[in-house]
């Protein structure tokens, strides 16, 4: 048994060994891990590619290259496969989701390359020793691609950050534009590339997927665009909204820097995330292809400001990502996952689609049936549905975790059941794909033998016209004629037109447009299948005859062809289909009254040419030129009848007969020079057809030979642009189609005016077939409907335009359109003010007209008109007002609502035109000063008339508000006072010039500007000196932008003091507007954002500097407009981007503080002036000391002024949106001061002490020789217990006979005292500083001193004619003799309470010096000491009007001091001074100030000195608060380090703490390193930055080290020589053990064990000692084997 033991006792023991060997490794891999070495710099193609294949063969388990495709010029786009068993059947295992990272989409955007080699170097480094990575790699199949555009990225220049270089393809194609897009016809030509992408997207079940670009810092998700595909600011949500902001989000707040929304300048994101067509609108992206084409998921993430930084910013960039990168990737396991099988065999059912009710966007299992589908946190019902299955649902409850299971098992049916089993779906939810059908539908009936009669279509109408229009073809048709061709007069006319009607009542109508002059009808004969009904899609089409009464033949020929439709209508298929298909109306004579005074037989005459007023009607219509002559200025009754018929009736095609020679004459008929030259219209290739289409119909006409016996002209194929003929100024056929949708030509019939009635039928013979097919031509081009999307109604008065066509054409009441082209590829696009605008590409070809029907869902417009702009419907109209008509508006408007509205005029101009000024308030006849006054100014430019017009929309909208007694603009009225200037440059104004959309306004500046000293900006200036406006806001064009001062650089700086005001004021009118800081806002402007003036264009007006310089008012520019002169289609949209804005920067300006100076009677005080935080700007106030200045959120310091008043300060906390009030009560300046004696001192001081005695304390610090008292007076906290506590000392009177010091610091008590807790500053100072003043340290001298004595130098000493500033301990001197008692006094009250800051004041100069007084060559300054107490210094000399002037000479000195502090020993060097005594021997930053040149002045000149001294002393007080504090511990025992130092670098200064390790010292603003040291601890190190602007301590509590050895071990290397030593005694043990257990006993040593049994017992016993040690401690550990080993198996799995 003893054997046994010892046998498993080696076992055991060998056991034991392995568990520490064990217990070491776990240890080792416990302790922190050197991070992947990562690659910091930019590598090339090759290099990447070579990089890549090293990971593969770095990591062949975990890693494996795919080539994807390749580039243009033939660079492979590949990416690398990390997953777990990535060999094994590609890495793909039943629910493992796919995964992508794609980066470098744009060439020059190369932080998502380089992050992407981060993250390789990072997931595969990692993996076995981080737990999350391998999670991540072992349950998701990750796929990167570093770059998608490598020869982009080989163009691309490192260090360009916004450039353009390398963005595209070597194709210079935009690849994130060059993917198929939702909402649009027409695709671009897909590259290379992106074919790539696409087949690799389509291949594969990607779920989740982020694209990674550089240029801002924002997650942006689908859509990437909209239907309306408007610029910026359209929320274009997916079905899958939700789950994509949440997957945007999952990356922005894991981002260091993202999540704040305002990384780069100009950004504005809410948490970091946007919406993608809300940024601006993308068509052709890849995030929406991923997701309208697959399964994935796919964002776009922006990752830096610079597109392309330098190298050293690589780090930090992976830094700010690393977190997000594997965030994101995390997110692919949310939702829901399960597998779709064969209920029967089990099988997976690859391709079964997964739906979700509700959510509008179905995925697809991948080849083992299983899917991902990403959700955010809910209750959904998920659909399963396969071809030949049965739909299967479930509900499913999706957690804020890991992806809910739910497994569906669907079982077959036949197909009709499938079908059956669709139709019950939801209808909310998608249907599934569609498939080949399971049987024929093939037509096999064989075709009849006989033809069949021809269809009732358009398609066979136009092919009959087409047919005809050709000779060859003609003679086919039969017609039935008309019986007798002869002229008629009005009332044959007349009867004529009644019989048809009366003949055929089903087809016809006969009515009157108007009558002529003298009162004959103007009738016009309707032929239609539905007369007096416009029928939806049935185009409208005109003839008239006989407008010039002597041209006759039309008016024939029109009777003849009403007869002619009539008569065979029913009869023949093609005049059925024709009257059937289109709605005709003619009229044969549109001047009866020149008709009837005409006479047969003229061929080239005028009489009855004009009306009977004597008017030619084809020159009385309207120009497109605006021309007015004395034909067309009044239009004649005829005129304006056809005018109001051609704007009821859609007309689409329509002719105008003539006579007088034979041509076709098409559009235009004239220019604006009024010459004879080809005038193209934009449809001028269409009117070409349809001329040529009669030309060619008609007999003769194509001949191009009109008239060989009265002219010699020619017209090619019988058609003329009617310009190039002759010009005719206000001619009915271009107004038709300037005017209406109609397209108008004008037909010369022959060349007699008025021919003979026997030849009629030659005429009607050649027109006949003419007339028909031109008729027919209305049915070419494209038509349509457009409809509203909700409610399938059509939308009369929509737009149709045609991209390269400058026409627009409106629909019908139905909505239906015609539109006329020729053959050709366009689009076209419906638009309609309300709605969002619809494009779609069209092939038109020769034939019948293409049908395009547009559905256009509500535009935001409506929307916004009923919900926040009262529905008022002139702030829609599309048309700009004249200046005229805004003048009318206004002065109806002032008098409809005299209680809240003004109008007064601001200027009369020499032109006689006037500018009108609007005031908009409850309160008009008071300047109510607690309200901001806030001026809106339109038209600045005349040439931008956009201003003018939204401006005059808010007017509308606050007045309609008032109405409505809305809450919000009963806010406006209430807290505000508007005045608004619609337009200001009356003169330049121009509302008839052509819209301009190319002039960039950033870059250039309006023709039209007004100057300065013109008479209209004198009268602005005026008003901004009246009314003090705290805001001012021009409305401009030509661009997005906002401009701010300066507009003229100040010392090279385009910034203001006030730049947080602008910038937030600004701000406040671009965030809702946020098309203006989108890149891609505008194509015509390169600005964007918010800019200062002085960096865009240098000849700016300077009326934005001119407002704040002189006014301090807060002028800025708003662009509002791509367009300088944009349509006026485009202005209801201006008006809804510009309503929040407006209100916004309006509301803006309350957030402000207000108030009134007065004197201590409470009068106001005129003339009194403020500066805000230290700004150089001088705010003005009104007359009645009145103030209302616009600040930002926070404290601000207000610095109140006046003359015969002594300034003040106080403190205005603003909060977001609000005002605050202050009243200020200014202290009149002191009119007289007395020198007090020596004796006087003390009862002064009592004074000042009995009136403040919360914070005052008036002590003695010794006497001088005589008994002179030394007074000393505690001005401040009365904490003295409390460290933290500045202490300030001021000393004056060091020479008795400098009198001027101690009248300053007595009156200096008396001024802290008086101006406590009523001056902002001085109450600050004093809660946080104890101020000591000694008014005068020699008594005796001051007793003897002569007043007047400038130069005297009796009492300059003490009554031991001693000089108490050379009577100082000092380093640099051994000193002989005793200290005096005032000496002594003041120093021992140095040493007990050390002053942070000493200021000794002084007399016998003017200026201020600095350590040292001493010349010893040891006694110099380091140069950050320099810098301090230079800064200190300056302090006091720039608030000291005389030293801040420059060099003063006192007494003949050569040593003026001037505007800069000198060292003391450069004007009275000496040893022992006060100043270096303070500044060595007792730590205290000190400065001597000298106070004026006479020692001792008269007592007039006693007040003076003090009006020039009380700022300085009272800001060096100020100053005398900043710098660094804290306490200094020891780090293990957190006890204070009292012997402790402090010195700055640069500086051979050092402070001391005091006895609870505290220390404060004074510094400047700037950077520091301090350096602590203490005996026996670690030098330590600390970076400071003392900030400038208003004085403030900063605290900084330092731990201190105990100095450590010089032989430094790592911690592992300790583990790792324990563990040795440790080992090496268990295998020494185990040795000995079993040696014994082979040798048995021996002496001092382990025996041989017996092989008896029954020695079993005494061999144990004899063990003694050492068996009980071995058995309890190292075998049998009897405190708990379980326990530790769970311990171990925790810790294990916990890693």
């Amino acid at each position: 048994m003893a054997k046994d033991w010892k046998t498993d006792s080696c076992k055991k023991l060998s056991c034991d060994i392995l568990v520490v060997i064990f217990m070491l490794m776990s240890v080792s891999k416990a302790l922190p891990t050197q991070d992947v070495k990562h690659t910091f710099k930019y590598i090339n193609h090759d290099e990447l590619l070579t990089f890549l294949r090293n990971q593969v063969a770095n990591y062949p388990h975990l890693a494996q290259l795919h080539k994807v495709g390749e580039s243009v010029e033939n660079r492979d786009i590949v990416a690398l496969q990390i997953t777990k068993n990535v060999n094994n059947d590609d890495g793909i295992e039943p629910g493992k989701p796919m995964f992508k990272y794609v980066g470098n989409m744009h060439g020059n955007e190369v932080i998502g390359r380089q992050i992407l080699i981060n993250l390789i170097e990072h997931l595969l480094g990692n993996y076995g020793t981080d737990e999350r990575v391998t999670k991540l790699v072992n349950e998701t199949n990750i796929y990167i691609m570093p770059t998608m555009n490598p020869d982009g990225f080989f163009r691309a220049k490192e260090g360009h950050c916004s450039g353009i270089v390398g963005r595209q393809n070597s194709r210079h194609v935009d690849l994130n534009r060059n993917f198929p897009d939702q909402f649009s016809d027409s695709q671009p030509h897909i590259q290379s590339e992106t074919q790539t992408l696409m087949d690799w997207i389509n291949e594969n079940k990607f779920v989740l997927s982020a694209n990674l670009h550089g240029g801002s810092v924002v997650a942006s998700y689908p859509y990437d665009d909209s239907p309306i595909h408007r610029e910026t600011g359209y929320y274009s949500a997916s079905p899958d909204n939700e789950i994509f902001k949440r997957l945007a989000k999952t990356y922005a707040s894991n981002h260091k820097t993202m999540h704040s929304g305002g990384v780069c300048n100009g950004d504005h994101f809410q948490d970091g995330i946007t919406n993608g067509a809300y940024w601006y609108d993308v068509p052709g992206g890849m995030q929406d292809y991923n997701y309208l084409h697959s399964n994935c998921f796919e964002i776009t993430i922006e990752l830096s400001c610079c597109k392309y930084p330098y190298a050293t910013e690589l780090e930090k960039e992976w830094g700010n990502n690393k977190e997000s990168l594997l965030a994101y990737i995390e997110e692919v396991h949310r939702g829901a996952k399960g597998f779709v099988k064969d209920s029967e065999t089990d099988e997976p059912i690859p391709n079964a689609v997964i739906m979700v009710s509700g959510i509008d966007h179905n995925i697809t299992t991948a080849s083992y049936g299983d899917f991902w589908r990403l959700l955010v946190p809910g209750t959904y019902t998920l659909s399963a549905v396969s071809e030949g299955y049965e739909v299967s649902s479930s509900p499913v409850t999706v957690v804020d975790g890991p992806a809910t299971p739910v497994n569906f098992r669907l079982h077959k049916r036949s197909a009709a059941g499938y079908l059956r089993s669709i139709e019950k779906m939801s209808g909310s939810q998608s249907a599934p794909p569609t498939s080949t059908p399971l049987t024929s539908t093939a037509n096999t009936t064989p075709k009849p033998t006989t033809p069949e009669p021809e269809a009732d279509t358009i398609d066979v109408l136009v092919g009959h016209i087409n047919k005809i229009r050709d000779a060859s073809h003609r003679e086919n048709l039969k017609f039935i004629e008309p019986a007798e061709l002869k002229h008629h007069h009005y009332t044959d006319l007349q009867a004529f037109l009644e019989n048809i009607t009366h003949r055929y009542p089903h087809i016809t109508r006969l009515y009157s447009v108007g009558v002529s002059v003298q009162g004959r009808q103007l009738w016009t004969m309707e032929i239609s299948d539905n007369p007096g009904v416009h029928e939806a899609g049935e185009p409208e089409f005109k003839y008239i005859g006989n407008m010039h009464g002597n041209e006759v033949v039309g008016r024939e020929m029109l009777l003849s062809l009403i007869q002619l439709l009539c008569d065979n209508y029913n009869n023949n298929h093609f005049i059925s289909l024709l009257v059937n298909f289109t709605r005709i109306h003619i009229m044969p004579s549109m001047n009866p009254d020149g008709y009837e005074i005409s006479t047969e037989g003229d061929r080239v005459g005028t009489r009855g040419r004009e009306n009977s007023n004597f008017i030619d009607l084809n020159r009385n219509f309207p120009d497109r030129f605006d021309v007015a002559n004395t034909i067309n200025r009044v239009q004649e009754p005829e005129t304006i009848a056809v005018m109001d018929w051609v704007k009821k009736y859609p007309f689409v095609l329509s002719a105008n007969l003539h006579g007088g020679t034979l041509v076709a004459n098409y559009p235009y008929d004239d220019n604006a020079a009024g010459i004879a030259t080809y005038t193209k219209c934009p449809d001028d290739s269409i009117f070409k057809q349809v001329s040529v289409a009669y030309s060619l119909a008609h007999s003769t006409m194509h001949n191009g030979h009109p008239c060989t016996d009265q002219s010699d002209e020619y017209f090619k194929e019988g058609i003329t642009n009617g310009a190039d003929w002759y010009s005719v100024a206000g001619g009915m056929q271009d107004w038709n189609y300037a005017f209406t949708n109609c397209f108008e030509i004008t037909l010369e019939l022959g060349c007699i005016k008025y021919p003979m009635a026997v030849n009629l039928p030659q005429y009607w013979s050649a027109n006949k077939y003419a007339l028909l097919v031109f008729m027919g031509q209305v049915h070419k081009g494209v038509r349509g409907f457009v409809m509203d999307q909700e409610t399938g109604l059509g939308l009369s008065d929509a737009k149709i335009t045609v991209d390269g066509i400058n026409h627009t054409i409106s629909t019908a009441t139905e909505g239906d359109y015609w539109r006329l082209l020729s053959p050709g590829d366009y689009v076209i696009t419906a638009s309609h003010h309300m709605y969002a605008n619809q494009s779609v590409q069209v092939h038109v070809t020769f034939d019948a007209a293409v049908e395009v029907n547009f559905t256009l869902s509500k535009s935001p417009l409506e929307d916004f008109s009923v919900k926040q702009d009262y529905d008022i419907q002139e702030n829609m109209a599309t048309k700009y007002q004249t200046l005229d008509q805004m003048t009318a508006e206004l002065e109806s408007l002032s008098k409809k609502y005299t209680e809240v509205m003004q109008v007064e005029t601001l200027v009369t101009l020499d032109s006689g035109l006037s500018v009108p000024m609007i005031h908009l308030s409850s309160v008009l006849d008071l300047h109510e000063n607690k309200k901001p006054h806030v001026l809106l100014i339109g038209g600045l430019h005349g040439n931008e008339p956009v201003g003018a017009e939204i401006l005059m929309r808010f007017v509308r909208h606050l007045l309609r508000g008032f109405d409505k007694k809305d809450d919000h603009v009963m806010e406006i009225f209430n807290d505000f006072h508007l005045h608004l200037i619609p337009y200001l440059n009356v003169d330049g104004f121009d509302t008839n010039q052509k819209a301009d959309c190319v002039s960039d306004m950033s870059m250039q500046m309006s023709t039209n500007q007004l100057k300065l000293n013109s008479p209209t900006m004198t009268a602005l200036l005026q008003q901004m000196n009246i009314h003090k406006f705290s805001l001012t806001l021009s409305l401009d064009s030509g661009g997005l932008f906002l401009v701010i001062p300066w507009e003229r650089k100040r010392d090279r700086m385009s910034a203001t003091d006030d730049e947080a005001i602008f910038m937030s004021l600004a701000h406040a009118y671009a965030d809702g507007y946020p098309a203006i800081y989108s890149p891609d806002s505008c194509q015509s402007s390169v600005s964007h954002g918010i800019f200062h003036g002085g960096d865009l264009i240098k000849n700016m007006s300077g009326i934005l500097d001119k407002a704040y310089e002189d006014y301090h008012n807060f002028m800025i520019s708003a662009h509002i407009s791509c367009c300088r002169y944009p349509p006026a289609n485009d202005l209801p949209n201006i008006w809804m981007n510009s309503l929040t804005p407006l209100l916004n920067i309006v509301k803006k300006s309350k957030q402000a503080v207000y108030g009134e100076i007065l004197n201590n009677n409470g009068q106001p005080i005129k003339n009194a002036t403020l500066k805000v935080d230290h700004h150089s700007v001088v705010i003005p106030t009104s007359e009645k000391g009145e103030f209302y200045v616009i600040l930002g959120a926070g404290p601000h310091t207000l610095e109140i002024s006046a003359e015969g008043y002594e300034s003040q300060t106080h403190q205005a906390l603003i909060e977001e949106g609000k005002s605050a009030h202050v009243q200020v009560a200014l202290n009149k300046e002191l009119d007289k001061m007395d020198f007090h004696s020596p004796s006087m001192v003390g009862p002064f001081l009592a004074d000042v002490a009995s009136k403040c005695p919360d914070i005052t304390d008036l002590h003695k610090i010794g006497k001088s020789p005589k008994s002179h008292d030394i007074w000393m007076l505690d001005i401040g906290s009365k904490k003295s217990n409390d460290p933290s506590l500045t202490h300030i000392l001021f000393v004056g009177g060091v020479h008795g006979n400098e009198a001027v010091p101690t009248e300053l610091l007595l009156q200096l008590a008396y001024d802290l005292c008086e101006n406590y807790n009523k001056d902002y500053f001085i109450t600050k100072a004093l809660n946080s500083s104890v101020i000591h003043i000694v008014p005068s340290m020699n008594p005796d001298g001051a007793t003897i001193a002569v007043a007047g004595e400038c130069n005297g130098k009796l009492g300059s000493k003490n009554s031991n004619d001693v000089d108490l500033d050379m009577n100082f301990d000092s380093k640099y001197v051994n000193r002989t003799g005793a200290l005096e008692g005032e000496t002594r006094d003041l120093s021992e009250w140095m040493f007990r309470s050390p002053p942070t800051v000493t200021i000794i004041l002084s007399g016998g100069s003017l200026g201020v010096t600095h350590p040292y007084r001493s010349n010893n060559p040891n006694a110099t300054l380091g140069t950050t000491e320099k810098i301090v107490l230079d800064y200190l210094g300056k302090t006091y000399i720039n608030n000291h009007p005389l030293m801040k002037a420059g060099k003063i000479s006192c007494n003949g000195s050569d040593v003026p001091l001037g505007s800069n502090v000198v060292a003391a020993s450069k004007l009275h060097p000496h040893y022992g001074s006060l100043l270096d005594f303070a500044y060595d021997s007792v730590s205290s930053t000190a400065i001597e100030v000298y106070t004026g040149c006479c020692d001792y002045p008269d007592g007039h000149k006693l007040l003076a000195a003090w009006h020039n001294h009380r700022t300085p002393l009272l800001e060096i007080i100020k100053e005398a608060t900043r710098g660094v504090k804290g306490y200094i511990y020891e780090g293990k025992q957190d006890k204070p380090m009292v012997n402790a130092t402090i010195t700055v670098k640069g500086s051979h200064h050092q402070y001391p703490v005091d006895t609870s390790g505290y220390y404060n010292f004074y510094l400047s603003p700037g950077h520091y390193k301090l350096v602590v040291n203490s005996e026996g601890h670690e030098t330590l190190e600390k970076s400071v930055i003392v900030a400038d602007g208003e004085p403030k301590m900063l605290n900084l509590n330092i731990v201190m080290e105990t100095k450590k050895s010089e032989f430094i071990i790592t911690t592992f290397t300790i583990v790792l020589i324990l563990g040795s030593i440790t080992l090496g005694i268990i295998l020494l043990v185990t040795v000995l053990v079993c040696v014994r257990s082979r040798r048995g006993f021996g002496k001092g040593g382990f025996h041989r064990l017996s092989l008896h049994e029954d020695d079993d017992e005494t061999e144990i016993y004899d063990m003694g000692s050492k068996s009980s040690l071995l058995t309890t401690r190292e075998y049998h550990d009897d405190s708990s084997d379980e326990e530790e080993h769970d311990m171990y198996d925790k810790r294990l799995m916990r890693r």
